[in-house]
């Protein structure tokens, strides 16, 4: 069952965890929906040779002769290899990244840890109804933090009594460095959601929702409003409102379809709306990044106290806040856990940073760093014996082709998370389910694999990776990974391929090896 608020995953943390038998002596199971059908034995894979043989008659031919493929699959009980191909080879993780990352926010900041975001002012200032001097605006890199959640830290102004401050908005973003994109992303990611701005303070994904609709009659520019709505933006609209009649004239018509797109060339909060739309109801709805998230978060800030009826004298900044400081209004997290789940779920790029760079201040002080929080991944395979220069990582979401990784340390990453009891649960219930939800719940409905199989989604140009769990018919958890780079198709035939795979190995049977 699955709840979705925005990009808030609402749901029972451990559904589905039976499937993957939280214990090793699990019994096995039923693959069949219905329970009153037994398992038919031709289904069962009943050796190692035969399983070899199904997965390699499913990565050669002739899609194969350029396209790059490794595989390793490992029961977790007690180590073995049960197949392998090419899994000491490296490719690009893309999302799988996000594993290393969510594993190490886990291990170190803990299940229960949970971000502060601040609003506060130095504390010799004086607070009545007017605040005499700044306010400060402090950052924890709260991933998820929402539109409601900044109206909340203005209500909590609000209920103080304060109704002026006689200053400025200082944006405090110092708990993170502020390389706000990846190392080696690409110049050309545009102004895209999944490319957010990566900054301490964060608010609504660093982006906006622009809403496009049809004016009230042909010839009038299109309606367009913003979520949240803010000046932060500058609106350039020269779209146009036609007719249905128009559109299904068969006269010569230039129609231009909508477009929405923000100046990101030249790095400019300006959006700008072209093209038309019928004057038929139609809506039509981008997610838009911004520059400068935190002057973003202090502007939205301001209109909102604005709108409240507190008045701001100054202007919004970005700064640093004093050594003492008293804390007027607070917004706590959600617990890390659930933003583990918000991360790998839906595969959110901006959580991932987010959490790499918290986790290096955590380990090695602040500010959080990507380098921070990859050595401190690195900390974490080394000390599961995992053999970290036979590896490159450089970002904490996979969105960098910087990153290189074989499914061998995929696996081991995996098998190690398996049998550390205070990660196990956490970490699985976190992945995406095999047709129930998350970026798999598309796929392997009418596979053994469906509802069994856990795992992480990875999609590039030309790459697709999957890596995570199922439970074989014998009741033995595999963790397996599975990677494909350099190919010129869709990637939806190599999906496919990577979920015909997990069948084979949710029908393994060897309950004598």
């Amino acid at each position: 069952m699955v709840f979705y608020f925005g990009k808030r995953w609402q749901f029972l943390a451990l559904l589905g965890l039976y499937a993957l038998g939280l214990t090793q002596c699990a019994a096995p199971r039923k693959i069949s929906p219905s329970a009153s059908v037994p398992v038919v034995p031709a289904m069962a894979i009943t050796s190692l040779e035969s399983l070899a043989a199904s997965i390699d008659s499913l990565i050669t031919g002739p899609r194969f002769h350029t396209t790059n493929v490794g595989v390793r699959v490992v029961r977790i009980r007690d180590g073995k290899v049960l197949y392998d191909h090419n899994g000491g080879k490296l490719f690009h993780p893309a999302s799988n990244m996000k594993l290393f990352t969510t594993a190490a926010a886990l291990k170190y900041l803990g299940p229960n840890f949970r971000f502060v975001t601040r609003v506060a002012a130095d504390i010799e200032t004086a607070v009545t109804d007017t605040l005499k001097g700044d306010l400060y605006l402090i950052g924890a890199g709260d991933p998820d933090f929402s539109y409601g959640d900044l109206a909340y830290l203005v209500e909590q102004l609000h209920a103080r009594g304060i109704r002026y401050i006689d200053g400025n908005i200082i944006c405090d973003d110092t708990a993170l460095d502020t390389l706000w994109y990846g190392n080696g992303w690409m110049w050309d990611e545009g102004d895209s959601r999944d490319f957010a701005p990566i900054g301490a303070l964060t608010l609504h994904d660093n982006s906006v929702e622009v809403h496009v609709a049809s004016g009230d009659s042909a010839g009038q520019p299109l309606k367009v409003w913003l979520v949240p709505e803010t000046s932060y933006l500058n609106i350039i609209n020269s779209s146009q409102t036609i007719s249905l009649q128009m559109l299904r004239s068969e006269s010569d018509f230039d129609y231009r379809p909508v477009e929405i797109e923000r100046n990101w060339q030249a790095r400019e909060n300006s959006i700008r709306i072209e093209g038309m739309l019928p004057n038929d109801g139609t809506e039509v709805t981008e997610w838009i990044n911004v520059v400068n998230p935190s002057l973003y978060f202090g502007q939205v800030f301001r209109e909102q106290c604005e709108e409240k009826g507190i008045g701001v004298a100054g202007t919004v900044r970005r700064g640093a806040a004093p050594d003492t400081f008293r804390v007027l209004a607070r917004q706590v997290s959600e617990p890390l856990l659930n933003l583990v789940i918000n991360t790998n779920k839906p595969s959110d790029n901006l959580s991932a940073e987010l959490l790499l760079k918290t986790v290096g201040a955590k380990v090695f002080g602040a500010p959080g760093t990507a380098s921070k929080g990859i050595q401190a991944i690195k900390t974490m395979l080394s000390g599961w014996g995992l053999d970290t220069t036979r590896c490159r990582f450089t970002d904490g979401s996979g969105v960098s082709r910087y990153n290189l990784v074989s499914p061998d340390i995929l696996v081991g990453l995996l098998v190690n998370i398996y049998r550390d009891f205070s990660l196990r649960s956490e970490f699985i219930a976190s992945l995406p389910i095999a047709g129930v939800d998350g970026t798999l719940r598309t796929r392997m409905k009418q596979t053994a694999a469906f509802r069994v199989v856990h795992a992480k989604t990875g999609t590039l140009s030309g790459v697709t990776t999957l890596s995570g769990y199922t439970q074989s018919l014998d009741g033995e958890v595999l963790a397996f990974s599975i990677m494909m780079s350099h190919f010129l198709d869709s990637a939806w035939v190599y999906r496919s391929i990577q979920d015909e795979i997990c069948d084979r190995l949710t029908r393994l049977y060897l309950p004598s090896q």
